[in-house]
This record gives C-alpha cells, structure tokens and sequence, in this order.
C-alpha cells in the first residue's frame, strides 16, 4: 500500500516521470489508467473547492445597516451567519451577511441571490442532481452525481430535494405560458417554410402507482376496490409535411412536443391549447385528434377544436373487435373464430360499422350474452365518424396513436413505474413535467435559460 501511495503522490505532484517509473512495479495491470482518473478527479475537486471557496469569500453580501426587504419593508442587519453548502467540488462555507424585517419577519442573505444560492446545494450541483434525478431512482442518480464528481457531494434525499424544486420551477414557468396564452399575449414560435400540411394532437392517459393517501376513495380495479395509482394525462404534438411514398404518412423529424399532467381534462385542455398555439398549429392546413375512444378527449376536441378530423386509433379499435370474437369462441371452431375477426377487421378498414354488426346478428345469442355484445357494439356505433380508415388512409394521414402511447411509456413508466415505487402526486407530478419538457426540446423552461432549444422543424 506504501508503494501505491507513493504513485498517486507522484501523480498529484504532475512527476510524470517518476508516477510512471513507479507505478511499473507497483500497479497491477489494467488498474493504471483508472487510478490516473482517480487522481486527476481528486486534483480537480480540491482544486475546484479552493476556487469556489476563494469566489464567495469576495463579499459576504453587506450592503449597510438597513436594506430593503421584497415585502416593500425594511429589513435591518443582524450580524453574519455561516451556511455550509454542498457543491460538484465538495463542500464549501459562505459567510453571509443576515438581514431582518420587522413587518414580514422573515430573514434573509442577499448574498444569496447573487450567489444564486437556493437552500443548501449550489446551482451548479442542482442542475447535475435534477438532469438525474429526473432519469434515475434517486439512490442510483446520487452514486451517479458522485461518481462524476469523484466523490459523494449529495444524498438521495437532498437530491430528491433539488429534482423536485427544478421540477416545481420549470411547471410555474410552464403554467406561466398557459396564462400568457389566455391573455393572448403568448409569443409564437416562427413557422418553418410555408407551414405546417397536417398537425396531429394526439391524447392518452396512463397509470402512476401513489401512496394510499394520494388514494383515498378513488375506486379501482384490484380486488379490494381501492385505487392504488392516478391517472396521468399526456399530450403528444407532430406534424407531417404531406405523404411520404405510395401515401404512407412520414412525421417531420423532431417535431415531437409533450405535455404531462396530473390536472383533470379542463386544466389538461387549457395546457393542449398552449401548445397549440405556441406551435402555430391553428395555421394547419389540417388539424387531426387521435385518441383512445375516451370521452374526455372527444370532449375536449369537440368543444375546442370542431373544425378538427377525429380518429380513434386504429389499433384500439382491432383490439375491441378482438374482445368481441374472444366472447363468442365458445360456439366455434378457432379457425372460424379467426376468419369472423378477419372479416370485422376488414369490415373496420372499410369503416362499415353496419357490415360489422350484420356479422354478429349472424349468431343466436342468448339474451345475457347478446346484451354484453350489443354493448360492445356501441363502442363502433359511437365513433363510426371516427373509424373512416380507407379514407384516412387514402390522404396519407396517420391512423395510430403510438406517438402518445410511447410517451406514455417513455415520461411515465421508465420513471415512475419501477418495482416498489410509490409516488405522492406532490413528487412526481414535478419529475414529469421535466421529462416532457426535456423531451420536447425546452430545457430553458427547466433551466431558466433565455432561449428555447425546441427544433425549427417543430413548426417552430
């Protein structure tokens, strides 16, 4: 052990030749570069803690005996406060001059917001805890922070901390568009070219597991009854510059933008409108709603959105044809059961929603049975305006909602849906809402940086 110590002292003294010379007979082999990146991390986190040491040492935020105060009191000086705070270099201590106000009576550092301190972590380390807290299960995203750092700078529990404080920002700077655009002063992203062809609005909702307490008396599907998770609302936003080849719709590149929401439809509708706006998509040549068969989504596109083409997802739909034949393969053989699903599926191609009720009265059903079925009918008889696929499809226009499905799965699931996660809807509702913004290209309103990063062929 003397030996290896001797080599990482070389190293720290930058001895090149002598770290080489003695690492030769000391350093087992595959081990040299990786103690060279030991070294050099821990040379740069000493390095970089003396110089933030050194930077906030400048002033301790003194600015006389009496200052004023953000309530529009005065607040008076009351001595100099040490705060230990945690940085990408480890840790350092400010010392801060404290200030009082008598009509507020709440203190405060102005050195603070120089500093752009907020609680114990410098800006530096929220942003690397938020970019992985927003990933990763918080454990794993602090051994990941510290593993950059080259040493432990944060605990999950105060990068969990700063994750949802990013999260809670970025949702205000989010939900401060959506005023903006009911006041009409919204800025629009610039259009690209000539325009947008066809602009899709696609809407789902999915399943996050929550504490009992974010649960109570929701009724579920388990079988106590109880609800054990809360839906999420997600919109996915793309357009399509015409038909690509033999009419098969091809989405612009990077024309992806998402919202997330644990908002009912009213606030989800408001945020869908936002970005409908922002992404100039009421200049569309086309506007066009897929969606599961829910009622809240056509709910919202009616009234909203009237001028709008609805379709109900193509493959939702094969699946309900599926549930229907799956009721009646007790009184066939499979491979009649399979030729009824082919017919129906192609009945559905055609939107003959009237072929595919002929199809079913071809059964003698008994009274029970036939009501289960007739009720499954409705599903096609209610959207059949919806379900004009050979027409849809003759325009080159998409007829799924996997965009919407993937987010689902993508902002969600691989976040929130771990083995033994449970979630408050006040913690996760924060890490969702980066995520779509992450993913639609507007890490500024994570950030607060000035410029949006959202691709110009997002119709912006």
């Amino acid at each position: 052990m003397a030996g290896l110590a001797d080599v990482l002292a070389c190293l720290a003294g930058v001895e090149i030749a002598s770290f080489v010379a003695a690492a030769s007979g000391v350093v087992d082999p595959g081990r040299l570069l990786g103690l060279v990146e030991q070294a050099a991390l821990g040379a740069a986190g000493r390095f970089g803690q003396a110089l933030i040491q050194q930077t906030i040492a400048l002033t301790d935020g003194y600015a006389g005996p009496v200052v004023d105060c953000r309530c529009g009191g005065r607040a008076v000086f009351k001595g100099r406060r040490v705060k230990t705070i945690a940085t990408m270099s480890g840790p350092v201590e400010v010392c801060r001059a404290w200030y009082h106000c008598r009509v507020c009576r709440h203190g405060f550092a102005p050195v603070d917001t120089v500093l752009g301190l907020s609680g114990k972590v410098s800006p530096g380390l929220v942003r690397a805890a938020s970019m992985a807290g927003m990933e990763l299960p918080f454990a794993k995203a602090a051994d990941l922070v510290g593993a950059v750092a080259g040493t432990r700078v944060i605990s999950a529990s105060g990068l969990a901390r700063s994750t949802r404080r990013t999260g809670v920002r970025a949702k205000a700077r989010a939900d401060g568009e959506r005023d903006a655009t009911d006041a009409g002063v919204i800025v629009q992203l610039p259009l690209p070219g000539l325009g947008i062809d066809v602009a899709y609005m696609l809407a789902d909702g999915t399943g996050a597991p929550m504490v009992p307490a974010d649960t109570v008396g929701r009724q579920g599907k388990s079988e106590d009854g109880r609800s054990h998770t809360r839906e999420v609302k997600i919109g996915a936003l793309f357009t399509q510059t015409g038909p690509g080849k033999d009419t098969k719709p091809v989405r612009d590149k990077d024309s992806n933008s998402y919202i997330a929401t644990f908002d009912d439809a009213t606030s989800f509708a408001k945020q869908l409108k936002t970005e409908h706006v922002r992404r100039g998509f009421y200049r569309a040549k086309q506007l066009i709603i897929i969606g599961d068969g829910a009622k809240w989504i056509w709910t919202i596109a009616d009234r909203d959105w009237p001028q709008a083409v609805q379709i109900v997802d193509y493959y939702h739909a094969c699946e309900h044809v599926h549930g229907i034949v799956d009721q009646l393969r007790f009184m066939m053989s499979k491979q009649h059961g399979d030729q009824l699903a082919a017919q129906m599926i192609t009945c559905l191609d055609r939107g003959d929603i009237t072929g595919m009720t002929a199809l079913i009265n071809q059964f003698h059903l008994k009274p029970k049975l036939a009501a289960r079925i007739d009720k499954a009918l409705d599903y096609f008889r209610h959207n059949a305006h919806r379900m004009q696929y050979n027409h849809y499809k003759a325009k080159g226009w998409f007829i799924g909602s996997g965009q919407v499905e993937s987010a689902c799965k993508t902002i969600v699931a691989q976040r929130a849906k771990q083995s033994g996660m449970r979630w408050t809807i006040a913690g996760l509702d924060p890490i969702i809402t980066m995520r779509a913004l992450h993913q639609s290209g507007r890490d500024h309103l994570i950030w607060d940086q000035n410029q949006s990063k959202t691709p110009t062929s997002q119709a912006a």
